[in-house]
């Protein structure tokens, strides 16, 4: 069974470890008392060239117990076990399955280079982004781990800095060995569900106020109760909210984002590489749990800010679900239990205007803010085509005519991707290579500042859109 599950991770992206590699890392248990286990794991490391963007999988030691898991977070730390300051290195985002068990809204997951796919995907449980969300479930509950379970990582880091560096994944786990839990089963909410890079973008071609809204059903097999959940937005989220379409569309939850003040370290870090996302994205608890009956439908809203453009975005809210076959009125009344949770730090929930300019290098290889890459404005009379190598874009500046298609041809080995930096519109491309394309016709006129999200200093492009 553990060479099967193996054999279908590498299908799912690049090559990883073996197990014994993956499986020879640091554990520092602790108990907490005599029912409750504390266990920190490290794993790593994870090398990243300067000024880049790694987009992994990699096995992940487990702790080897039985029991119910009630508590979880991770952070990005160097080989002392010091945490990373995301000038150097930061964890975009993070995902841990859980290999031998079956997702709960997934039969396959799309690898990060939208073609390999994982079957048979595995189970979900737990996701953190910048806002460094943490798995808490509620006195009484728990997610059932067993001793010769296997899990996994799918991940996403940036170096902030022109040398290579590296850094450990390390998390920190509770369960408890000795009281019975009520099980709970992870059900991962996604509007651009069942894809390692699940990102979708806002055009931001509305008047200011305005909201871009994205959703998705899912429909519970079972009955039950959710009783915890949190989300996971980007730059630009107003908030994510669950509904009950066949409940008169009436909302059971939502996770909303806080922006820092200014002088936050999110919106400082140079060079940006992307824009920031929130400080914290709140969360709820409820022991009794919001009922769902068998076969209802929940609906997840995704809500962005319109007014300006909002490349590669998510739209994520995992909720925890507890079967309960005594469940079997719909629309059951909503518990009056639920807690809400957030962040004590300063900050605000309207989402805060980020300008992402271009970047390219100087002469001693630093980071360097760029209007434009280096070469003269091309016209391209209606449109054409744009080779795109490892680190280089064949046409880095052109000009053409509103309504002018362009073709980029991902010519290199490597993935790479089309996305704004700023401009008119949003854009974000799937991640391309070994001659796939990409085509994008220019509605709206203006300046395009393009580049790969993956190499966004090695790789730039500025499209000109005249009127």
């Amino acid at each position: 069974m553990a060479t099967e599950g193996r054999d279908k991770y590498r299908r799912f992206g690049r090559p990883i470890a073996i197990l014994a590699a993956v499986l020879a890392l640091l554990l520092v248990p602790s108990a907490a008392s005599a029912a409750t286990e504390t266990q920190t794991f490290t794993t790593g490391p994870i090398t990243v060239d300067g000024y880049e963007v790694q987009q992994n999988v990699r096995l992940a030691p487990n702790p080897k117990l039985d029991g119910y898991m009630t508590r979880m977070e991770v952070d990005l730390v160097d080989a002392n076990g010091q945490p990373i300051p995301i000038q150097r290195l930061m964890l975009h985002h993070i995902v841990f399955t859980s290999l031998f068990r079956r997702d709960k809204t997934c039969d396959s997951i799309l690898g990060f280079d939208g073609m390999s796919s994982f079957v048979n995907a595995p189970e979900r449980f737990y996701g953190a982004g910048e806002e460094r969300a943490k798995m808490v479930l509620p006195e009484g509950y728990g997610y059932p781990v067993r001793p010769n379970d296997l899990w996994g990582l799918i991940y996403m880091v940036m170096n902030h800095r022109s040398t290579v560096d590296e850094a450990y994944i390390q998390y920190t786990v509770t369960v408890e060995t000795e009281k019975e839990l009520t099980a709970v089963d992870p059900y991962w909410l996604d509007v651009k569900n069942c894809q390692a890079d699940p990102i979708y973008n806002v055009p931001g071609t509305d008047e200011k106020g305005s909201t871009h809204e994205r959703s998705s059903d899912f429909t519970f097999p079972e009955a039950g109760r959710i009783v915890a959940g949190g989300g996971h937005v980007h730059g630009g989220a107003r908030r994510l909210t669950l509904t009950e379409p066949g409940c008169d569309d009436r909302e059971i939850s939502r996770s909303v984002p806080t922006w820092g003040s200014p002088d936050h370290p999110f919106y400082n870090v140079r060079p940006i590489l992307h824009e920031p996302g929130p400080i914290n994205m709140s969360g709820f608890l409820s022991e009794s749990g919001i009922p769902i009956a068998a076969g209802e439908t929940v609906r997840l809203h995704s809500q962005y800010d319109n007014s300006r453009p909002h490349a590669r975005v998510m739209g994520i809210n995992v909720v925890y679900f507890a079967p309960d076959p005594s469940v079997t009125e719909k629309c059951g009344p909503i518990p009056e239990d639920i807690q809400e949770f957030g962040t004590t730090e300063p900050g605000k929930h309207a989402p805060v205007p980020f300008r992402i300019p271009l970047t390219g290098l100087d002469d001693d290889g630093n980071a360097v803010k760029i209007d434009a890459p280096p070469g003269d404005l091309v016209r391209m009379r209606g449109g054409g085509k744009v080779r795109v190598g490892d680190r280089f874009f064949s046409e880095p500046n052109l000009q053409i005519e509103r309504g002018d298609e362009i073709t980029w041809n991902f010519a290199g080995a490597e993935l790479h991707n089309l996305t704004t930096a700023n401009g008119p519109v949003g854009i974000g491309s799937p991640n391309l290579n070994s001659g796939r394309t990409y085509t994008r016709k220019f509605k709206e006129p203006g300046t395009y500042r393009l580049f790969c999200a993956l190499h966004p200093v090695q790789m730039s492009e500025r499209v000109v859109v005249r009127k």
